[in-house]
């Protein structure tokens, strides 16, 4: 009898309901399981971890895809490497879901419009000019691109993608006027004038990116000055 008391008990254990982390709902298992809060970062707490993210505050934390399949780099069988001062930042980079890194500053203010495991894997390809305009479309929170990130005010002329100088000659190319403008304004002195940083302004305006309040004017200008008519 006591046999099967324990075995239902540990039935409705395994069973219970996963903390929802888009209702930030909790669970009281979760609160009886981390009382100890810093035991949400110990390893041997992974599996309970993962049905906690809520009480852990780990919501977006395992929001991505490690950069390659575990055939190709095995971050599972790295995973106690996650915290190793020596391999940290090559784990983060490499294995942020094994290690619940993934970047998650942009999580609630836009999604990728691709399968998160597509942006993960072309992130190289975010400040490439070729793909500068399909992964702003495609990928927007992986390319840190969000229209909602705050601008830098230390960078109202910068270049975005990372080959603008070796591309200086599409500058002066009609067809490429609007590109060189969002992605290489610093190299293609582009810096005054009026224009869009990003070819989603239309989209962006119709769901009233340009009158929501929410969205000061400074962020308005550094995506969609033109587009908002604000020059």
């Amino acid at each position: 009898m006591l046999l099967n008391c324990w075995i239902l008990a540990l039935t409705f254990y395994l069973t219970a309901a996963k903390e929802d982390c888009d209702k930030s709902v909790r669970e009281d298992r979760c609160g009886e399981i981390f009382v100890n809060i810093s035991s949400c970062n110990e390893e041997s707490y992974r599996t309970q971890l993962m049905d906690c993210l809520v009480t852990c505050g780990k919501c977006g934390a395992f929001s991505c895809n490690n950069a390659q399949s575990d055939t190709v780099l095995n971050c599972t069988a790295l995973a106690s490497q996650c915290e190793s001062a020596v391999w940290k930042q090559l784990m983060k980079d490499k294995c942020p879901y094994t290690c619940g890194k993934c970047d998650v500053k942009n999580a609630n203010l836009c999604k990728d419009a691709s399968d998160a495991v597509v942006c993960s894997t072309m992130v190289q390809f975010c400040n490439s000019l070729d793909y500068y305009d399909q992964m702003t479309e495609q990928c927007a929170s992986t390319c840190n691109r969000c229209p909602n990130v705050a601008p830098n005010a230390t960078s109202t002329c910068v270049d975005y993608a990372k080959d603008c100088v070796s591309r200086i000659g599409l500058c002066g190319i009609p067809q490429y006027d609007g590109l060189m403008h969002r992605a290489c304004a610093k190299t293609c002195n582009k810096c005054s004038g009026c224009y869009d940083n990003s070819n989603s302004c239309q989209q962006w305006a119709a769901r009233g990116f340009c009158t929501n309040g929410k969205n000061d004017r400074a962020m308005k200008m550094k995506y969609c000055a033109k587009t908002c008519s604000l020059c």
